[in-house]
């Protein structure tokens, strides 16, 4: 049997079975060939469609194959008829779903018809609804490609004084189109750098952007232009993504340039450069950008922007990221009360898990380490992340226990080894946790040797590999704990 006709039918939803079913039946569709007969043969392998060849001949010709193969030929006539009509209904199911393409092809159709004023009013009754529209770069493509047939239909029907309004609205959609489609290429390009590994930054895209004058362009365009704050959210994150220096002066304005946006933005949109700020503060650590990411946090939040739109659960990552934003604020009722109210919004299949971690790093922070660790024993150690951030809990546990108690030295370095051994022997490990696992080891046993071990004429070593350990890491934990030991002149 045709393997394409089967792959197709068995993507048939019951729905599908019945609306094919009169697609096939009309004439204009089916081309005068009647295909009932043949498509209730197929219909009797619903839903597997696991079709004999010989059986499937028996039930459409009543027979099976004769000596010439003739029953087959015509079958080989009849699977190249049925497919080109299948892939039709394909082609017009897909475009009812599919609203924007439906109206933009109906305007098409009213400009060859040289309905001009109907094709008119039906351009601006869309742009003006947007109901059905893409979202990112897409939309704004959309969007151009609506309004270019708009000025067409103003053009045929001699409106030429309208023409003005709509070319200054095609400047701004084809801005809007650049930024959006920029932001989304670039941040994909950032993302798959770090992937893959990739050194060289020669994109053509980044290359374009980084020689663009983009500040003489913020300082020039009018705070009165339509999507004003829109486009400096735009230009700041492409700044970002190409880590321009000269916009540094601008990152500390992203919460307020993004609050001061966000409603004139859409769901989709306020998600993507919630998380597009977000990412850069997580990974642009300071004691600054913490309070700024903490402030930002609660803002979303506060907004019901977690789970919000096609989001049915907080996803794990997410969850993480808010319990540590307000734990690394030193906000410990804050992050409680988010637990407490979260923790019933998160996917049921991980809720308890979850609740252990968040639990370990409350306990910790609240100075409970044996709690701490209790709730560790509790978590099952399935995804790599959250186990590698368990087993990291568990370093920094021992470590607080061993200052109240150097009976504990001996777990934290069985930890320790046990650390190194899942670095080692997990493959699932990326390659850049396995060397931020390996730089926190390092600080740990320095911190071991400046709190435990050091020796009076050894003081000034240590203090000095400190200090150089403090100026090079970005762990937040470690430079707390080495600033203590510093500030106690070891």
């Amino acid at each position: 049997m045709n393997e394409k006709i089967i792959s197709i039918l068995k993507t048939f939803s019951e729905e599908d079975v019945k609306d094919f079913k009169k697609f096939i039946a009309s004439p204009y569709f089916s081309r005068g060939r009647n295909f009932e007969k043949y498509y209730n043969s197929l219909l009797k392998f619903y839903p597997g469609f696991e079709i004999e060849k010989d059986k499937f001949l028996k039930i459409y010709f009543g027979k099976k194959d004769d000596a010439e193969g003739k029953q087959s030929k015509i079958l080989r006539t009849l699977n190249s008829d049925f497919t080109k009509i299948l892939e039709d209904y394909i082609a017009i199911s897909a475009l009812r779903r599919m609203e924007f393409y439906s109206n933009f092809l109906l305007v098409e159709g009213y400009s060859i018809r040289g309905l001009y004023e109907i094709g008119e009013s039906k351009v601006e009754e869309y742009l003006s609804s947007e109901n059905g529209w893409d979202v990112g770069y897409i939309k704004e493509l959309q969007r151009i490609l609506m309004r270019n047939t708009d000025s067409n239909f103003k053009g045929l029907a001699n409106k030429n004084s309208e023409m003005y309004d709509v070319v200054e609205q095609q400047s701004e959609d084809l801005i809007n189109f650049l930024f959006a489609m920029s932001n989304q290429l670039l941040n994909s390009l950032d993302v798959n750098s770090k992937v893959f590994n990739i050194t060289r930054r020669t994109e053509q895209l980044s290359l374009l952007f980084n020689n663009f004058n983009l500040d003489k362009f913020l300082e020039d365009l009018r705070p009165d232009y339509p999507n004003y704050k829109k486009i400096k959210l735009d230009i700041i994150f492409i700044c970002i993504m190409l880590k321009n220096k000269k916009f540094e002066n601008l990152y500390s304005h992203l919460n307020d340039v993004y609050m001061d946006t966000y409603d004139a933005l859409d769901m989709r949109e306020k998600m993507n450069y919630f998380m597009s700020v977000i990412n850069y503060y997580t990974a642009n650590q300071s004691e600054q950008i913490i309070q700024q990411k903490f402030e930002f946090v609660k803002f979303a939040l506060s907004k019901g922007l977690f789970p919000s739109g096609e989001i049915r659960f907080l996803n794990a990552g997410t969850f993480k990221m808010f319990l540590l934003a307000g734990l690394h604020a030193y906000d410990v009722d804050w992050t409680e009360n988010f637990v407490k109210e979260y923790i019933e919004k998160v996917n049921p299949d991980i809720k308890e898990n979850m609740l252990c971690y968040a639990n370990s790093y409350i306990e910790h922070y609240k100075g409970d380490y044996l709690k701490s660790l209790d709730y560790i024993s509790r978590f099952r150690f399935e995804m790599e992340i959250f186990t590698y951030d368990m087993k990291l809990m568990q370093l920094k546990n021992y470590y607080e226990l061993a200052k109240q108690s150097e009976l504990y030295i001996e777990n934290l370095n069985y930890a320790i080894d046990a650390f190194l051994h899942f670095l080692k022997d997990n493959k699932k490990v990326s390659e850049n946790y396995r060397l931020s696992g390996r730089e926190f080891i390092s600080g740990m046993r320095l911190l071991i040797k400046a709190k435990f071990g050091i020796a009076k004429k050894d003081k000034e070593e240590i203090k000095y590999d400190l200090e150089k350990f403090y100026s090079e890491t970005r762990n937040l934990w470690l430079i707390s704990k080495i600033k203590e030991l510093l500030q106690l002149n070891l």
